[in-house]
């Protein structure tokens, strides 16, 4: 009787099972990284870079203190520089500041939206705010201390957004459709940890 016939042979395939569990998973997440869906990083606003830093800009309270990085960093802020009065486009801009911060849903209560008086707001203009936009929060600031934003922006009406680190980081034209900007803020908020 032939020896090598009474052996039981023996199967490759627990083997073969054992080592597919390792490397059929590398290789789905090998060809996912290099291959797969992205999320898109292109943004509609434009990236201040170098940022600047809030404090720089010097914005002071009603009372002409200045307003400590603390008072001016605790959320995400959408600011908005206005003049003596408020014709129709800075009444669109507000609005849409208004409504973006409405359409957030959740996330609304991790932005708010400032309004940067350059000069002393005509009583319409002020009426104007306190009726339309009385969540808004309101600071002062002069022309002059404006040189580190304006020297890297065009002369166009921009809505800058602000970190909670107090980061001027991105620009928002006013020309923009406010659902762009929505987007790009939702998309934000989604990636931060902070604010």
């Amino acid at each position: 009787m032939n020896e090598l016939t009474d052996t039981p042979k023996r199967s490759n395939t627990t083997l073969w099972l054992l080592l597919a569990s390792f490397l059929v998973p590398a290789f789905l997440a090998y060809g996912y990284f290099f291959f797969g869906d992205r999320p898109s990083v292109a943004s509609n606003g434009k990236l201040i870079s170098p940022i600047v830093d809030i404090e720089t800009l010097n914005l002071k309270d009603p009372l002409g203190e200045i307003v400590s990085r603390q008072e001016l960093t605790p959320k995400w802020r959408m600011y908005y520089f206005a003049n003596a009065n408020c014709d129709s486009e800075c009444k669109n801009d507000l609005y849409n500041m208004r409504q973006i911060n409405v359409a957030l849903g959740k996330n609304a209560d991790r932005v708010q939206h400032v309004i940067v008086h350059l000069s002393t707001p005509q009583n319409e203009f002020t009426k104007y705010v306190e009726t339309e936009h009385p969540e808004a929060v309101r600071v002062y600031g002069a022309t002059e201390d404006m040189t580190d934003l304006t020297k890297k922006n065009s002369s166009a009406q921009y809505i800058y957004l602000v970190d909670p680190l107090g980061n001027i980081m991105m620009k928002f034209p006013n020309s923009l459709d406010a659902k762009l900007i929505l987007k790009d803020i939702n998309k934000l908020l989604k990636i931060s940890r902070i604010g």
